[in-house]
């Protein structure tokens, strides 16, 4: 009775945490570049459940096994290439095929995204919504105000002058990609990368991989899994209730 409550109670917990992480993609699903996360869980390791014989208690008969549950093994970020589409703004910048734009917020630090969403400071720097600057490979990016072109292979051309390439950070393993904020990654790898190979696409962006009907779905499923956990508890734990009660009056 008390592997039910750990049983049911695991369901419970996993099918919070899937919940949370649907929420999460589901709000983001208009985000640009945004990569949609998925909850791994796994079983508790199935054990094996046996008869023992009062007389000779030697003697034991396998009755089958129990499962006890399962738990949270990993949240992983789908890094799926989302579509990308014409919106005519020379600001907007959209990657096809793998790799990251590299930003540089305040404090130095190095963050990386698939958001191509930028904009232009008051000091002439192409920035994003939160005012990080676009790296190239000659440090921030700054078009001093002036007409700018950014080619399929990254180059920065101010007034037909090419000025800089863009820095595209492309690591061997996205495994290591860790989601910082609003769509921001961090690498907590070693930093090791592969030739970029892509086309940076300037004029377009790249939508949300968020699949809106997957996710209501899984967040449907998750719900249901969550209430079933949820009415086994109340079962089990009035079960306890009444054989305590009854223990009282023998």
């Amino acid at each position: 009775m008390v592997r039910g409550f750990y049983t049911a109670g695991s369901g419970m917990l996993s099918a919070g945490r899937i919940l949370d992480v649907t929420a999460e993609n589901l709000a983001n699903a208009k985000t640009a570049g945004y990569k949609q996360d998925r909850v791994i869980t796994e079983s508790f390791s199935d054990r094996l459940a046996v008869k023992i014989d009062s007389l000779a208690k030697e003697q034991q008969k396998e009755i089958g096994t129990l499962n006890m549950g399962r738990t949270l093994n990993s949240i992983q970020t789908v890094f799926e290439e989302g579509i990308i589409s014409h919106t005519g703004n020379p600001f907007d910048l959209a990657i096809s095929g793998n790799g990251f734009f590299t930003l540089q917020v305040e404090d130095g630090m190095r963050l990386y995204t698939r958001n191509g969403e930028f904009g232009l400071d008051a000091d002439g720097y192409i920035v994003n919504s939160r005012g990080a600057r676009l790296l190239g490979e000659n440090g921030p990016i700054n078009t001093e105000g002036r007409l700018f072109d950014i080619s399929e292979t990254g180059g920065v051309y101010i007034d037909g002058v090419l000025n800089d390439n863009l820095l595209i950070y492309n690591p061997v393993n996205t495994d290591n990609m860790v989601k910082h904020d609003e769509g921001l990654f961090y690498d907590m790898g070693d930093g090791e990368q592969l030739a970029f190979d892509g086309v940076i696409k300037q004029g377009y962006i790249e939508a949300s991989n968020v699949d809106m009907i997957e996710e209501m779905m899984e967040m449907m499923k998750s719900q249901r899994s969550l209430q079933s956990c949820s009415q086994a508890l109340k079962m089990i734990d009035d079960t306890l209730e009444k054989a305590v009660q009854l223990g009282r009056m023998i």
